[in-house]
């Protein structure tokens, strides 16, 4: 029996044990997270073995910007001795790697603590080789919750919200309907609404509602706010650093995006089948990051800044300084290194829909003064 038909059968035990409606963020985190069986459990997931790449793939322009940044919230801190790196969702561990080889160069005073939280066994089993055979001391840590309240720490994370489970509705003579999922009689997988309206419809503006046609399907992410809570445990003092492809509410649920932003990402393929063969595909959708402010302030940390990555890092002087070095060196693996950076700067790539959004947390804090000028927080 493969591991997708294992996760399968487990799913639609599930789904019996439910009554024969599951709803979609318990099959998405099934389908994900399952302990042996779940998306990221298995062997290959990032790169070009895998079914998609992140920025780390790309070059070193991500962790140019996020150096350049954290420079800026080591200094807000009021440039402490002893501070705490913290990277959540940190995948195969790369960004984090290749932070540790240039914060050094660019902070008086490295990190004395540096943390990764990831989830995921089979990631983390990947990290602990990577930063072994890198001679990197980096503690490994399953979950938020297994960390203590930390002072003078920054926290960052590309592509992590994301991959929350999220909830599925459909908005129907001014009711939200829970989208579910259900085993036919051929023991395929479909999607099924609930006879009844939600008790805890989502937090959207009904200024945005009222413009929706009849049967429009979209999704939130109920693990926002959760996680801004066990953040903000954590996170006493300093900094939070978000990266993820996403919109600010009111582009999120626009009239004309009618089908969500739910997507699987199979063999470097956006596809919009979810459900076949759980365990094979990555499961994602867009952040909504105004819920993703308000949660914050709910819990405790403030927004700083909210803009587009492309406008981030081409204002980021370590990026510009790598340019330019690149720029006079026309060899292969400089033009190489170049054609990644469009991809990751302009509109057409990557530049526009994935956003930076810094908040901070136990102190004052203000925007970077190279980056203000493009700041969109107010349009959250």
């Amino acid at each position: 029996m493969t591991g997708h038909h294992q996760l399968k059968q487990i799913i639609c035990s599930r789904i019996s044990e439910a009554g024969g409606f599951l709803p979609f963020d318990a099959f998405m985190q099934a389908a994900l997270y399952e302990p042996e069986q779940g998306y990221y459990e298995s062997n290959i997931v990032f790169g070009e073995a895998g079914d998609f790449v992140t920025a780390p793939e790309l070059g070193p322009w991500l962790s140019l910007g996020f150096a350049d940044l954290m420079l800026n919230c080591w200094r807000q801190m009021g440039d402490p001795e002893q501070w705490i790196l913290l990277e959540q969702g940190s995948g195969s561990g790369k960004l984090l790697a290749s932070l540790m080889d240039i914060l050094p160069q660019m902070l008086p005073v490295m990190a004395q603590r540096v943390v990764s939280v990831e989830r995921s066994q089979t990631l983390r089993n990947r990290q602990r080789t990577l930063f072994t055979e890198r001679g990197l001391a980096v503690e490994l840590h399953a979950s938020l919750d297994d960390l203590d309240a930390c002072e003078n720490v920054i926290v960052f994370s590309n592509e992590l919200p994301d991959a929350f489970p999220v909830s599925c509705f459909r908005y129907r003579q001014g009711q939200y309907y829970q989208r579910g999922v259900v085993r036919q009689a051929d023991g395929s997988l479909a999607w099924i609404d609930a006879q009844q309206p939600m008790l805890s419809p989502p937090h959207i503006a009904q200024s945005l509602s009222d413009m929706w046609s009849d049967d429009y399907i979209s999704e939130f992410n109920p693990g926002l706010s959760v996680w801004q809570q066990s953040l903000a445990h954590v996170v006493q003092r300093g900094f939070i650093l978000t990266l993820d492809y996403g919109y600010s509410q009111q582009e999120y649920y626009r009239p004309g995006r009618a089908e969500g932003t739910l997507l699987a990402h199979l063999e470097h393929r956006a596809i919009e089948d979810v459900l076949s063969e759980p365990g094979s595909r990555d499961i994602t959708s867009h952040v909504d990051f105004s819920a993703l402010v308000q949660a914050g302030r709910d819990a405790g940390p403030q927004p700083v800044l909210w803009m587009s990555q492309g406008g981030w890092l081409a204002q980021s002087p370590s990026v510009q300084a790598f340019v330019q070095s690149l720029a006079i060196q026309p060899d292969v693996q400089s033009m190489h290194l170049l054609a990644h950076a469009k991809r990751m700067l302009m509109p057409f790539g990557l530049g526009e829909v994935f956003k930076l959004l810094v908040q901070a947390r136990g102190m004052e804090a203000v925007k970077p003064a190279y980056l203000a000028q493009f700041d969109h927080l107010e349009s959250l």
